[in-house]
């Protein structure tokens, strides 16, 4: 197990083991040849233990200045009249019907596993008119959603109203909530 390596002062203070110490060893920065930015075989630096040479052949690269051009006809965009900017009960509103509608379609592809698996064991299940109005609830509620997601203004609170109908009227008539 190698000792790690300690200064020149302790050398000066006197330690014992000062005098069978190597001197420390300073590296050298590499050398560039004037105008180019490559270092030829004669400006490497020495090998030297622990240190691996980097040799690239590629150039180095150039600075890019980058600008963004604007045509002269663009025009700032605007929003429709009436259209209101999304609000953190509008967002929590979204958040919390978009639940109930992947909630809803858990609960159809849960029906269809069951109506696969009643069916194998020779039972009748849940039945097909269970299954396909909870499919028509899913499709509709996620539809609606989806619009709701794109559209912050009454249309789209107007189909978060839609997707609650969807979800609690597949639920009240199948389920009895």
């Amino acid at each position: 197990m190698d000792m790690p390596r300690r200064g020149p002062q302790d050398a000066a203070r006197g330690s014992s083991d000062a005098r069978h110490r190597q001197p420390p060893q300073t590296l050298r920065q590499p050398r560039r040849a004037a105008g180019s930015g490559t270092r030829t075989e004669a400006d490497a630096p020495a090998d030297q233990p622990g240190t691996v040479p980097f040799r690239s052949s590629r150039a180095p690269r150039q600075s890019v200045e980058w600008y963004q051009e604007e045509e002269p006809d663009e025009r700032p965009t605007t929003r429709r009249g009436g259209a209101a900017r999304g609000t953190l009960a509008g967002t929590w509103l979204r958040g919390l019907t978009g639940s109930l509608a992947f909630g809803l379609l858990l609960v159809t592809l849960g029906l269809i596993g069951v109506q696969i698996w009643s069916t194998r064991q020779g039972e009748a299940g849940p039945g097909t008119s269970m299954i396909v109005t909870h499919a028509v609830g899913v499709v509709l509620a996620l539809g609606l959603q989806s619009f709701a997601d794109r559209h912050r203004d009454r249309q789209g609170a107007a189909a978060l109203l839609g997707v609650f109908l969807a979800v609690f009227g597949a639920l009240w008539y199948w389920w009895w909530l």
